[in-house]
């Protein structure tokens, strides 16, 4: 802590400044000038010296000078407090630390700027371990699912074969549900590595698209997953078109997990989802709501956690992993963007938000 000085050294550096800035003040401004004129004058009366000295006007310029110093040492010194304040401000938002020219000269910043500067390098290990962790978890899961998809073709083929076999009534049924449960297990993986790809993610994917050609990519998508096709109303309000860089096959694959799960969860007799896509602030966005569905006051808090049900019983058919919207999460923050998640007019809603990267 060279060259510094505490807050109290210099509140008591300022007052003593303000002392001889006064004093000199009275000295130099006030006392030698009076003095100059009251000596005596030949062929004048003598002047009284009391009344120069403690007369109305002395007093005013006494208590004028005293308030002005006092201000400008005072604005001063807070002055140097406050441009300390801002260097130890900026450099506690960031995780990285800056190269800053700034030096700091009071004693409680610079020890302050020290420890935020050891809580910093602490924060950027546990991010550093934390992402590692959970990237090579990621790797070990994918590695996994890797391994296990092939014993589960093999289940699933020799299962096929033996359909084609001379079997009862009883044989068949549990051949037939060992192919179900073969391919939700095989769709489960399917998942789960779509999603691990996501921290591996190759930059040669993203490529330049017009938001026109993304907008109606989007529409078909959505189109084909639904049966009926009745249910679904499109608002594609993308009238300007530009030129962006993204992960197509990433965005698309995330809208269509939002709309599964629209039709999955629609609990309305009469099922009513929209779509609409639509330019704001720099931002692509997909909404997706569907007629008489609603967020739990726990999901609205969870959303996005890998594994995470909304519904656990009604989740236990194998169709919804807990990977959907985590995977749609992902992908939002690929893209600088968000998810958001909220239920309104009388439905849920989900909003993909992507930056435009241009």
């Amino acid at each position: 802590m060279e060259h510094t000085i505490s807050f109290s050294r210099l509140v008591r550096n300022t007052c003593i400044k303000i002392g001889l800035e006064f004093l000199s003040a009275i000295l130099l401004l006030y006392l030698f000038p009076i003095l100059s004129i009251s000596v005596n004058i030949s062929g004048l009366e003598k002047t009284n010296i009391s009344s120069i000295f403690f007369n109305a006007f002395s007093w005013m310029y006494i208590c004028l000078a005293f308030i002005i110093i006092v201000s400008f040492n005072i604005n001063r010194m807070l002055r140097i407090v406050k441009k300390e304040m801002d260097v130890v401000y900026h450099e506690s938002m960031l995780i990285e630390q800056q190269k800053n020219n700034e030096r700091l000269t009071l004693k409680e910043f610079a020890e302050t700027n020290d420890r935020i500067s050891q809580m910093q390098l602490k924060i950027k290990e546990m991010i550093k371990s934390e992402k590692k962790q959970k990237e090579d978890l990621i790797f070990k899961v994918s590695a996994a699912s890797h391994d296990l998809k092939t014993p589960l073709t093999v289940i699933q083929g020799n299962s096929d074969l033996l359909l084609y076999s001379e079997l009862n009534e009883e044989q068949r049924a549990c051949l037939n549900d060992i192919l179900i449960a073969s391919k939700k297990i095989r769709d489960y993986f399917n998942v789960l590595i779509n999603y691990s790809k996501t921290f591996y993610d190759d930059k040669k994917e993203w490529k330049k698209y017009s938001i026109l050609e993304i907008a109606e990519a989007i529409e078909q998508d959505a189109t084909y997953i639904l049966k009926d096709k009745s249910i679904l109303n499109i608002h594609n309000d993308i009238i300007e078109d530009m030129t962006v860089v993204l992960n197509l096959n990433y965005v698309l694959r995330a809208v269509s997990n939002i709309v599964a799960n629209a039709i999955e969860y629609s609990e309305s007799e009469d099922k009513e989802i929209t779509l609409r896509i639509f330019y704001e602030e720099e931002t692509l966005n997909i909404s997706v709501w569907n007629k008489g569905s609603r967020f739990t006051e726990e999901s609205l808090d969870k959303f996005g956690e890998l594994f995470y049900r909304q519904n656990k019983e009604r989740s236990s058919d194998g169709v919804h992993y807990g990977i959907g919207l985590a995977f749609v999460k992902r992908v939002a923050e690929l893209h600088s963007g968000k998810l958001i998640i909220s239920n309104a007019d009388n439905g849920a809603e989900v909003i993909l938000k992507l930056k435009i990267i241009q």
